[in-house]
């Protein structure tokens, strides 16, 4: 209660502050108010007029006189008017996709002002790790997205946002439940035992992207090779993605809000069997396994009971989407206020996420020399869960939608739950659980930075950065009384990390000449202290009106747990550029990292990085290529580390164990490992050769990368002999090796009064395991149910990561029983006819986007591909071949499966004895193509005066249709639903993703 106590007096404060610092915002004098002047020339008419650098007319370019509240929208003909403007008027033009311009009237009563492609700029500046560089600097393999592309679509969140957007990242989701998380990998998967997910950085610091609203963003930078990430050291080695939020910015107090409401619904349903074909089935099998009849004829004929469980479970959801920013300011102080609020029902009913979030940000120039800047980031998530995926027999609800009897009804004539007694099959009531098994997950998230920067001499720049990010979770499980056959149970679990980051930077930046160097070096200290307690499962209550709140009125209490854990990095780091002449480019990047996790004599690790570019197009014997805009090549080699491991893995540890003394059972401690020290970092070291092309005034610009990576020292778990009393011990055990080739390629088609783009990207990655311990596999995991019992995923060396390992059938058997391949040549299927039958990872990822525009309208198309993946799905195994327990069962197999008259049937022969094993029967190509999105949006023109200065209307669709041969909901599986890293590629029931549709609006005041 105490800890609940000062949160709220935290958030209390927190509200406090941020409505002091709009209201200190908005009534600033500088902040909205023209500077008195002397008097001044008034012209009584002014025709402006907007072109592009084609000299074509620019519609819906805003206008505003700087200054003041004036404002005009530019037509169709590209033009606006203004009466009585003052002579000396400076004219602000903006237009989304293009740079920003100010212009001086001078006088003149007519004007015109070409506004500049924005993505096309090459002097843009680029976020990278501890600094910004011009684009046209870069050597190093750095992938930028802009705010407005991933607000192009009404995305769910960040992630879902980049997904398809940069070649060489792939994104997966976990499953299509609100709130769930995905999968990045940035070049492939590095590590067996740690984390393979990047480093994510928001505004400058270590953070959580799901606290971010989508509309917050101003860019994303992704950093792929050794060159841009050693940066980072050992935080680096999967990738670093920068995330930037909007800023404060000097001028009159603007507000901006962007909103939107869709509905959402199951792509497809799977085909499952009717009740009557239900019936039929059942007594098929019967009759195939020598039993008597369920069902005589005329209770098939007279049956009216035909329950659609996929209906009563899924259902038409409603997202929503509200985010509101406030900024403005003059050049002593600017402040921003952004406030947003995300609720998205589940498709599967009593499911959904909710999501407020509040972010302020200010910059205080407290002289020529000293300025001040500050962020907060506050999220507060609400996240209705359930037991979604995995299990088999309707263990779980999805699963329990599609094989339990279509016979049953949720409820008895009396109105309590059905229990399924009566049933052919008894199982999970999947409504049942919806409405009495309560999963609630609560989350706060706070990240919070300041900064003093001090600029002594021209040049040189000191800055002091601290960040505090605070993330509290709490997670309340409740059974119901009136859940079928249950006595109430309830359980609650919190979770509090707290993470403190000291950033200390110095960096110089000057120009001799042809010369240019940028010096940067900097200490930085991070530590993250984690803490969990949970009450266990109480069972037996009395009532359900207290939920969890009163678990000391369980009859039978649970068993307590708490854990703790805490680590510490330090580094030093530092960074050294030269540019001669804007065609040689040279970046150094050195970084020493201590880390609390390693062992004493190897907590130190080393991660050096170097980088070369040559700007060819600059070079006198390039200059007469006018259609040339821009070649430079890039090579670029670095090491970076990983410590994505348990802090105290290379220590020696206690756990607690049961011990009988004196006849006694009591609680004793024991070594938890054989601890022998000398354990490694993870290294990972990476060379990267690209081109950057642009071709016709940087209308045509492509961008290919060729990588070459290798990770030593992977850190696993090995077995230990049966005489050291201990089963397991970690150590380093091996290498892996990924290469692979990217390119990205973006083009203005047609640059006229229509206007058309077309990007795509390509990504392909090879993975090859060169070396384990001693040799042996590594498996990833295991399926354990009635129905099939194998380990999953395989790790083998000289093979790729996770392939998937099994039987391979070899047709039916005289009796309609599958038949496997002997392959070792023995008499008798065993272990030993095991081979390899699949692999997860896609051969390529190909996306490509277009957009068409004319005169306000914008249509936009993004395609997301995968190639050449497989995928092994236990949902398949669960919905077609579960004979031996009466469950429903797919439409096909019914009038597919093996008979005398049918020997090459696709499903074997009903019988209840049927013998399964993990095999290539059960893995299927998992390519697609899908139109993730799809928008018709118009840019409203906003008339002379209004109140409104430009307005956008959207409808939007997202999921519209997926190309595949996949059989089951959705190909963008991975993971079992979970989030194990050596388990890839299978599919268990998970929840499926939903097709949108989305009607939105952004609107500035």
């Amino acid at each position: 209660m105490k800890h609940e106590r000062h949160l709220c007096a935290a958030r209390k404060l927190f509200f406090r502050i941020s409505v002091l610092c709009l209201a200190f915002l908005c009534l600033w004098p500088g902040a909205a108010l023209p500077q008195s002047g002397n008097t001044i020339n008034t012209i009584e008419n002014c025709t402006v007029r907007i072109v592009d650098s084609e000299g074509q007319p620019v519609s819906g370019a805003a206008v505003v006189v700087k200054g003041s509240n004036r404002g005009e929208i530019s037509d169709a003909k590209g033009l606006c008017r203004f009466r009585k403007i003052p002579g000396n008027a400076i004219l602000t033009v903006t237009y989304l996709g293009m740079t920003a311009r100010e212009t001086p009237l001078n006088g003149r009563t007519e004007i015109t002002i070409t506004l500049a492609e924005e993505s096309l700029q090459m002097d843009e500046l680029v976020v990278v790790g501890y600094g910004v560089q011009r684009k046209r600097d870069l050597s190093g393999a750095i992938a930028q997205v802009k705010g407005d592309v991933i607000n192009e679509f009404a995305n769910l969140s960040v992630a879902s946002a980049l997904q398809g957007r940069v070649s060489g990242v792939q994104i997966n989701q976990l499953n299509g439940q609100p709130g769930a998380g995905i999968q990045v990998r940035i070049r492939g998967a590095n590590s067996i035992k740690g984390d393979n997910e990047p480093l994510w950085i928001i505004n400058g610091f270590p953070g959580d992207i799901n606290m971010i609203n989508t509309s917050d963003i101003e860019s994303v930078e992704i950093l792929k090779d050794a060159s841009a990430t050693a940066i980072y050291g050992s935080r680096g080695a999967n990738g670093v993605v920068i995330v930037t939020t909007k800023s404060a910015k000097q001028g009159d107090v603007k507000v901006t809000y962007d909103g939107s409401v869709g509905i959402q619904s199951l792509a497809k349903q799977m085909e499952m069997l009717s009740g009557d074909e239900y019936m039929i089935y059942l007594n098929k099998k019967a009759e195939i396994n020598d039993l008597p009849a369920v069902f005589t004829e005329k209770q098939i004929q007279e049956n009216t009971f035909n329950t659609n469980w996929q209906d009563e479970v899924f259902r038409t959801a409603v997202i929503t989407n509200h985010a509101v920013d406030i900024t403005g300011g003059n050049s002593k102080f600017q402040g921003s206020l952004g406030a947003s609020y995300f609720n998205q029902e589940g498709i599967v009913k009593k499911s959904g996420y909710e999501r407020i979030s509040l972010r302020t940000d200010l910059n205080y120039n407290i002289s020529k020399y000293v300025s001040a800047s500050a962020n907060i980031i506050f999220s507060r998530s609400n996240h209705d869960q359930m037991n979604s995926q995995g299990g088999s027999r309707g263990s779980s609800v999805i699963g329990a939608a599609l094989v339990t009897s279509p016979l049953a009804t949720p409820h008895y004539d009396d109105g309590t739950w059905n229990d399924f007694q009566t049933q052919p099959a008894a199982g999970t009531n999947p409504l049942a659980y919806l409405y009495e098994i309560k999963n609630k997950w609560y989350a706060n998230r706070i990240l919070a930075n300041a900064a003093l920067t001090i600029k002594p001499v021209d040049g040189l720049s000191i800055q002091l950065a601290a960040n505090i990010s605070n993330n509290q979770n709490r997670k309340d499980y409740t059974k119901s009384l009136d859940y079928p056959n249950s006595d109430g149970a309830a359980s609650i679990s919190l979770g509090e990390t707290l993470g403190i980051t000291s950033n200390n930077i110095i960096t110089y930046d000057k120009g001799f000449g042809k010369h240019h160097i940028n010096v940067m070096g900097g200490i930085t200290y991070e530590e993250s202290t984690s803490k969990t307690v949970g009450t266990g499962t109480g069972t037996g209550f009395l009532s359900d009106v207290v939920e969890s709140y009163d678990m000391n009125a369980a009859e039978v209490k649970g068993l307590p747990t708490s854990g703790y854990s805490n680590w510490k990095l330090l580094s030093f780091l530092g960074r050294f550029n030269y540019n001669y002449d804007n065609r040689y480019l040279l970046t150094v990047n050195f970084r020493a990292d201590g880390s609390s996790r390693y062992s004493r004599g190897n907590k130190w690790g080393y991660f050096p990085s170097a980088a070369v570019a040559w700007r060819i197009s600059q070079e006198r014997f390039m200059k007469d290529l006018d259609w040339l805009s821009d070649l430079k090549l890039r090579v670029g080699y670095g090491v970076t580390g990983s410590t994505a491991i348990s802090p105290y893995s290379t220590q020696n540890t206690l756990e607690s164990v049961n011990v009988v003394f004196d006849k006694t059972t009591v609680v004793g401690y024991a070594p938890s490992d054989t601890y022998l020290g000398g354990l490694r970092w993870e290294t990972t070291a990476q060379l990267n050769v690209g081109i950057d092309l642009a071709l016709l005034n940087n209308r045509i610009r492509l961008t290919a990368d060729y990588y070459h990576k290798k990770t030593t020292d992977l850190l696993n778990d090995v077995e230990m002999p049966r005489s050291s009393g201990y089963t397991t011990a970690l150590r380093n055990i091996g290498s892996i090796r990924n290469s692979g080739v990217e390119v990205q390629f973006d083009s203005r088609i047609i640059n006229k009064a229509v206007k058309w783009d077309f990007g795509i990207n390509f990504s392909l990655n090879r993975s090859k395991i060169l070396s384990l311990s001693e040799g042996k596999d590594i498996f990833g995991g295991t399926v354990s149910n009635t129905l099939l019992s194998d380990q999953l995923n395989l790790m083998r060396e000289g093979e790729p990561m996770y392939l998937f390992y099994g039987y391979v059938e070899d047709g039916y058997d005289d009796k309609g029983q599958i038949v496997y391949k002997d392959l070792d040549g023995v008499e008798g299927i065993s272990a030993a006819d095991k081979t390899i039958i699949g692999n997860p990872n896609p051969d390529f990822l190909l996306n490509f986007n277009t957009s068409v525009s004319y005169k306000g309208f914008t249509l936009s198309a993004f395609f997301q591909g995968s190639f050449g993946n497989d995928i092994y799905s236990l949902s398949m195994v669960s919905v077609a071949y579960d004979y031996g327990y009466n469950a429903n069962a797919l439409r096909e197999v019914l009038y597919d499966h093996w008979t005398p008259e049918n020997p090459n049937a696709k499903y074997p022969n009903l019988s209840q004895n049927i013998s399964l094993k993990m095999s290539d029967r059960f893995v299927y190509d998992g390519s697609y193509l899908r139109l993730k999105n799809l928008e018709l949006g118009y840019d409203i023109p906003c008339g002379k005066g209004k109140f409104i200065s430009r307005a956008r209307v959207f409808v939007s669709a997202q999921n519209l249709f997926t190309i595949t041969s996949y059989p089951f909901w959705d190909p963008d599986v991975n993971a079992n639903g979970g989030g194990n890293s050596l388990i890839q590629g299978v599919d268990s029931n998970c929840y499926p993703s939903a097709r949108t549709f989305s009607l939105g609006c952004r609107l500035v005041f």
